[in-house]
C-alpha cells in the first residue's frame, strides 16, 4: 500500500493504539491484502492510484462474528469492488490468519450503526412478523372461500338430492339420540 496515504480512521486508531476488532493483526492484514488488488487495465497506472490502494484507503474492518467479516466503507461503490474481489481477499486472509475462519463479508456505510448480531436479529424478527401476518391473512381468506364454496355447492344441488340429504341428516341425528 502507498504509505503516504492514510485514512483519517487509521490515524485516529493508531494515535489511540486501538484495534477495531480486538484482533490486532486483522486490520493491518486487511489493508495489506486489499492493497495488492490490481486491475487488468494498466494503461493509466502512472496517472492514478491502483484500485487496491484506493480500496484499502476507503474500507476498514469493523467486526468478525461467526466467520462473517463486517467491513465499513465510505461509499456504496466500494462495496461492489469488494464483492468482485471477495474470493481473492478471503483467500489472502485465510493464508495470513488461518485460525480466524473467515467465510463471507457483510458491509455497512460509514455513519450507519449496523452490527452483525443486532442487524440479523432485528431482521429476523421483522421477517417472522411479516410471515405470521401473511399466514393469518391467508388463513382467513381460505376459511372464507371454504364457507362460500359450501354455500354455493348446496345451492347448486337439485331439490330432490337436497331433500335426501336432509332425510339422512335427520335419521343420523335421531339414531344418535336414541342410543
Amino acid at each position: 500500500m502507498n504509505e503516504r496515504i492514510v485514512s483519517c480512521a487509521d490515524m485516529i486508531l493508531k494515535a489511540a493504539n486501538i484495534s477495531t476488532s480486538g484482533l490486532n493483526k486483522l486490520p493491518d492484514v486487511w489493508k495489506n491484502i486489499v492493497s495488492k488488488i490490481k486491475t487488468s487495465r494498466d494503461e493509466d497506472e502512472e496517472k492514478r492510484m491502483p484500485i487496491g490502494e484506493r480500496l484499502a484507503g476507503n474500507t476498514r474492518v469493523v467486526d468478525l462474528k461467526n466467520g462473517i467479516l463486517l467491513i465499513e466503507t465510505d461509499h456504496s461503490g466500494w462495496i461492489q469492488y469488494l464483492k468482485i474481489y471477495q474470493k481473492f481477499i478471503i483467500t489472502g486472509l485465510k493464508r495470513a490468519l488461518p485460525d480466524l475462519k473467515i467465510s463471507n463479508f457483510a458491509f455497512r456505510i460509514t455513519g450507519s450503526n449496523v452490527n452483525l448480531s443486532n442487524n440479523y436479529n432485528d431482521l429476523l424478527k421483522k421477517e417472522n412478523a411479516k410471515l405470521e401476518k401473511k399466514t393469518l391473512e391467508n388463513d382467513a381468506k381460505l376459511n372464507a372461500n371454504i364457507e362460500e364454496k359450501k354455500e354455493d355447492s348446496s345451492k347448486n344441488l337439485p331439490p330432490e338430492l337436497l331433500e335426501k340429504f336432509e332425510n339422512m341428516k335427520r335419521s343420523l341425528l335421531t339414531e344418535n339420540n336414541n342410543k
